[in-house]
């Protein structure tokens, strides 16, 4: 019994003294392999795992794929779209060429519009105000000197389609008296056109011989002298002298009555370079 009792105490001691003596390995890092170092823990209940076990995730097997249809299945189902007509490729209009515009050389009557000039060779003539003619649809002229009869009228730039002519005449009293010209005694013809091409058309129908005139009765024919000098405000005495000069007068071209130009007018028709239609009238005055 004596023994278990000393060796009792001597256990006793020797852990003791294990626990104050300073241990030489504190502090130090565990060397991999060291004895010293290793743990033989042989209680149980130490030996148990505390943490659960970390298992990864199992990757989730995807559906199999539906199988693709071929593309040209495809195709086939869907009715193939008819391809649009192309559009006829759209040309602009044509616009006219505009003639160009020669000069036109000569001396005469000159009539420079702005879409035509005109030229009557060997006229001449003078103007009752300054006209712009660029402007202008129309001008107007006294001749002067000169032959209308069988002229030409010569034309330059844009196309000319007709040129016509009008004229009036009146009918005038020549004796030992005097000219009286009477007014009421008047006519305007129609128009007409005029032979002619390539911008030269020649002036015809104004002879003497082949003038259209009013046709007058005595009676109207002893009115219109007597409303005339009456504009001319004569004395009685020399009104009644008229009067008597024409009272045997039958006819208008009787003498002393004479058929008489007294002007005549020209219309151009035609179109310019952008195909716009244009018309434009000249008038010459023949003084008595």
């Amino acid at each position: 019994m004596r023994i278990p009792f000393v060796l009792a105490i001597l256990s006793a001691a020797i852990i003791l003294q294990s626990c104050g003596t300073e241990n030489p390995n504190r502090g130090k890092p565990i060397v991999l392999g060291d004895p010293a170092t290793i743990v033989t823990e042989t209680d149980s209940q130490y030996l148990q795992d505390f943490v659960a076990d970390v298992r990864p995730l199992q990757p989730v097997a995807a559906p199999p794929a539906e199988p693709q249809q071929p593309a040209q299945d495809t195709a086939a189902k869907q009715p193939e779209k008819e391809a649009a007509p192309a559009e006829p490729e759209k040309k602009e209009p044509e616009q006219p060429k505009e003639e160009p515009r020669q000069e036109l050389k000569g001396n005469g009557l000159k009539a420079n519009f702005k879409e035509v000039s005109i030229l009557i060779p060997n006229l001449t003539t003078r103007s009752y105000k300054q006209q712009d003619l660029s402007k202008a649809s129309g001008a107007s002229f006294e001749m002067t000197g000169g032959k209308l009869n069988g002229n030409q009228i010569k034309l330059s730039g844009g196309k000319v389609t007709r040129v016509s002519q009008r004229y009036q005449t009146v009918i005038v009293v020549k004796n030992e008296l005097g000219t009286l010209v009477l007014d009421q005694l008047s006519r305007t013809t129609n128009w007409q056109a005029l032979k002619g091409g390539n911008n030269s058309y020649t002036i015809s129908g104004l002879d003497d011989k082949r003038l259209e005139y009013v046709k007058a009765s005595p009676n109207s024919i002893k009115n219109a002298v007597t409303r005339a000098v009456k504009n001319k405000r004569m004395s009685r005495a020399m009104q009644q002298k008229w009067i008597n000069s024409v009272r045997n007068v039958r006819a208008a071209n009787q003498k002393p009555l004479t058929v008489e130009l007294r002007s005549v007018m020209w219309k151009i028709d035609g179109k310019d370079a952008s195909g716009k239609a244009f018309q434009k009238q000249l008038r010459l005055d023949i003084p008595l």
